[in-house]
């Protein structure tokens, strides 16, 4: 492999560079990665908040779901008013026939 005298030169002058300026560049790489961190932060919050709102929606689908299975149930255990309070004899109660 033969020694390229002009890549030499550039390698050696850019590593200077960098190393020169690597003081002037830290205050605004601390800055970015300040600047980073709180967005990951940001990001963090707004998915543990919706997280939450899907367990909200998934506990609301489960007692739904409860609700529909326990209704033949209930049907089967006597009539009830439209507010769900058990109403004694309606169970027994004739047709036609009017409760006082």
């Amino acid at each position: 492999m033969k020694f390229h005298t002009p890549s030499f030169i550039l390698g050696f002058g850019s590593a200077v560079v960098v190393l020169g300026t690597a003081q002037r560049l830290k205050p605004a790489v601390v800055e970015i990665a300040a600047l980073g961190l709180h967005l990951a932060r940001l990001g963090r919050a707004v998915v543990e908040r919706q997280r939450e709102h899907a367990e909200d929606l998934w506990a609301e689908v489960e007692e739904r779901a409860r609700h529909l299975r326990e209704a033949p149930r209930r049907r089967r255990a006597g009539a009830t008013t439209g507010n769900g309070k058990h109403v004694p004899g309606a169970a027994n109660a004739q047709p036609g026939s009017a409760s006082h």
